[in-house]
C-alpha cells in the first residue's frame, strides 16, 4: 500500500547569544504577522500556529518573548499540540490536519529572550479546496437526510459511499479527502480523511490510525458505535480488479482488532493508555 506520508520538521539553530540559520524551499503566498505580548503566553502561541495551519497560511511569523527549555518547543512540541486541539465545532483539525499538511519548516533567529519565529507550511490539500470538501459533505448529509439515520446506518452509508464514488490511486500522486471525493482517485490516506470527515460531520466519533497493512504503510479508522470502538477500513473495501469493474466489499468494516487481518497499529496506537480510552469491540459488528 501507498505509504502515508508523515509532517516533516525541518529546523536550523546555532544556539550562542545570537542565533539563525535560513533557506527556503517554497514561495509563500500567504503571510501573516502576529507579536505577543511580554508575557509570553504558550497557549495563544500554539493557538496562532493552529489558525495559520486551518487558514492555508503558507508562512506565519511570530514573535516568541520568554525562555524556552529548547528549541524544540518550537517544532516538535508546538505541533503536537497543535494536532491535538479537537473543537467539535469543526472536522478541519485533529486527525484531519495533521494529514492535510504535508510538511513543516521552522526557522528561529534571535537574541536573548526574543525570538522570530516562521514557519513556512506545504499542504496534501490547501484552504479552497477544505472548503469545497466541508460544502459537498454538507450537501450529500442534506440530500441524504443524514440526520434521520441510525448510527449505524450513518456508517454504513458513508463507507458505501467512499467506496462507490472513488478508486485508489495505484500512481500515488493524490492524499487528500479532496482527492477522493472531487477527484474521486487517492491512495489510502485520502481514504482514511475523508471517512474522518464524514464520520466526524455525521457525529460518530472517529480517529484515524496508522501503521501497516499486509507490511505496506498505511492508514484506516476507528469508530464508535453503541459505547465501543470498530475498525473500519475503507480502502481495503474498495479493491482494484483487473476488469476495473468498481466493488463494493465488508470484509473490514466494523471489525475488531481479531478479524481485521493484515493490520498492524503504529506504535502511538498500540499502548494501554491509548486502548484505555479507546476501547475495543471484542467482536465484530454483526449486522447481516
Amino acid at each position: 500500500m501507498q505509504k502515508i506520508t508523515k509532517t516533516l520538521l525541518w529546523v536550523g539553530i546555532i544556539a550562542f547569544v545570537l542565533f539563525g540559520v535560513n533557506f527556503r524551499y517554497h514561495i509563500s503566498r500567504n503571510v501573516s504577522m502576529g507579536v505577543l505580548s511580554e508575557k509570553q503566553d504558550n497557549g495563544d502561541f500554539i493557538l496562532q500556529v493552529r489558525e495559520a495551519m486551518l487558514n492555508g497560511d503558507e508562512k506565519k511569523v511570530l514573535t516568541y518573548k520568554g525562555n524556552v527549555d529548547s528549541m524544540e518547543w518550537f517544532t516538535e512540541d508546538v505541533i503536537d499540540q497543535v494536532y491535538a486541539i479537537d473543537d467539535k465545532s469543526t472536522s478541519d483539525d485533529y486527525d484531519y490536519l495533521k494529514y492535510k499538511v504535508n510538511s513543516i519548516y521552522a526557522h528561529i533567529v534571535g537574541i536573548g529572550s526574543k525570538l522570530t519565529v516562521t514557519y513556512e507550511f506545504k499542504y496534501n490539500e490547501d484552504y479552497e479546496e477544505t472548503k469545497l470538501v466541508d460544502e459537498t459533505v454538507k450537501h450529500l448529509f442534506k440530500k441524504w437526510q443524514i440526520e434521520k439515520l441510525s448510527d449505524f446506518e450513518k456508517i454504513k452509508k458513508i463507507h458505501d459511499y467512499i467506496i462507490n464514488n472513488a478508486s485508489y490511486d495505484t500512481k500515488a500522486k493524490n492524499y487528500s479527502a479532496y482527492d477522493n471525493l472531487i477527484g474521486k482517485s487517492s491512495t489510502c490516506q485520502g481514504y482514511m480523511s475523508i471517512a474522518y470527515k464524514m464520520f466526524t460531520e455525521a457525529g460518530i466519533p472517529c480517529r484515524i490510525i496508522t501503521g501497516s497493512g499486509n507490511g505496506d504503510s498505511h492508514g484506516w479508522d476507528i469508530v464508535k458505535l453503541n459505547g465501543v470502538w470498530y475498525n473500519i477500513d475503507c480502502t481495503w473495501d474498495d479493491p482494484l480488479t483487473r476488469s476495473k469493474k468498481n466493488l463494493l466489499l465488508y470484509e473490514y468494516f466494523l471489525k475488531s482488532d481479531k478479524d481485521f487481518e493484515g493490520h498492524i497499529r503504529d506504535a502511538e496506537f498500540n499502548t494501554a493508555e491509548f486502548y484505555g480510552e479507546y476501547a475495543m469491540a471484542k467482536k465484530s459488528y454483526q449486522w447481516k
